[in-house]
């Protein structure tokens, strides 16, 4: 018999066509926006006194294909703990499931992501320049978080966090847990660290340097990560150091400069939301207004070669109104 653990097959991400998301999404002409509403997003989500709401940290959230539920870990600025809730896609709510979400409190941003095999949650924490990057897990069906074993790594208050389900050298079946070391940078060519823990043998097995060549030293924060399930690579960068650059690394570890973000955009928190597209594996940047996408090769890694590539390197599908 085939188990889970010894093939993996990719989940197929998909909302009942009953739901009002999906109803909503069937609606939808290509190339239009639109909007779900759900009656208590304020009360839930709008909570502290700065920001006047919770995702003011919290710039990943991940879908559960098990519970059919979005995962949402934030707090506002100065609001004493992280919140955890919950986007109920079948009941269109959303739920919140623990005002301390027992993860500590601080600069998040990028730092959720979600094992998509077995609905584990998986948050790095706030660790505070301590030379480890800290993280907890939140087993499908627990209560509360429990902690996994620390990595040694030049850690920083918001660098990018992703789930890598498919292949990645020396990884297990379920994939890996991944995450940008943004803060591990000077200006040199041994910039950007990346390190990957396996779930199921349950240590950090990768960790590595160079895979953000000359990405620039400084206050790195608010850098970024996504996966795309169907080219199986990652993409990361942008934050205040670099706002207009990214890389991407393939499952062997590989590592190339992306296209420079065209002119007047930026990636990273605040900046400019990354994700991908899970039906061309492209990766989307929606900045300034305008949703845009990576569409050519990507350049060689090297010290000059970013800047070298046109903003006409990336094609806008459809600018957006606000």
């Amino acid at each position: 018999m085939t188990t889970l653990l010894s093939s993996p097959t990719p989940v197929k991400i998909g909302i009942p066509s009953t739901t009002a998301l999906g109803t909503l999404a069937a609606s939808m002409q290509a190339g239009t926006w639109a909007k779900l509403s759900v009656a208590n997003q304020d009360a839930v989500l709008g909570v502290g006194s700065i920001s006047g709401t919770m995702i003011h940290y919290s710039n990943s959230m991940p879908w559960n294909p098990l519970s059919k539920c979005i995962e949402i870990l934030g707090q506002d600025h100065g609001y004493p703990q992280m919140r955890h809730v919950r986007f109920n896609a079948l009941s269109n709510q959303f739920v919140l499931v623990a005002d301390n979400a027992g993860v500590g409190s601080g600069h998040g941003y990028d730092h959720v992501a979600l094992n998509p095999y077995n609905g584990d949650l998986y948050a790095r924490l706030y660790s505070g320049f301590t030379g480890k990057v800290s993280s907890m897990k939140k087993a499908f069906g627990a209560s509360s978080f429990t902690s996994i074993p620390d990595v040694v790594a030049s850690d920083q208050v918001a660098m990018g966090t992703c789930w890598w389900p498919g292949s990645f050298t020396g990884g297990g079946a379920q994939g890996s847990f991944m995450v940008f070391v943004s803060g591990a940078a000077n200006g040199s060519a041994t910039d950007g660290g990346m390190v990957a823990y396996n779930p199921l043998a349950n240590s950090w097995f990768y960790s590595q340097a160079s895979k953000a060549p000359f990405y620039g030293g400084g206050s790195n924060y608010h850098s970024v990560m996504e996966h795309s399930g169907k080219k199986n690579v990652a993409v990361y960068g942008g934050g205040n150091v670099a706002p207009d650059r990214l890389w991407r690394m393939d499952s062997s570890g590989a590592v190339q400069a992306m296209p420079i973000v065209p002119s007047g955009k930026a990636v990273g928190i605040q900046r400019g939301l990354l994700t991908d597209d899970p039906v061309t594996g492209n990766f989307l940047l929606l900045s300034a207004g305008q949703l845009w996408s990576s569409t050519r090769r990507a350049a060689a890694v090297g010290r000059n070669s970013p800047h070298r590539r046109a903003a006409s390197a990336s094609r806008a599908l459809r600018p957006s109104k606000r």
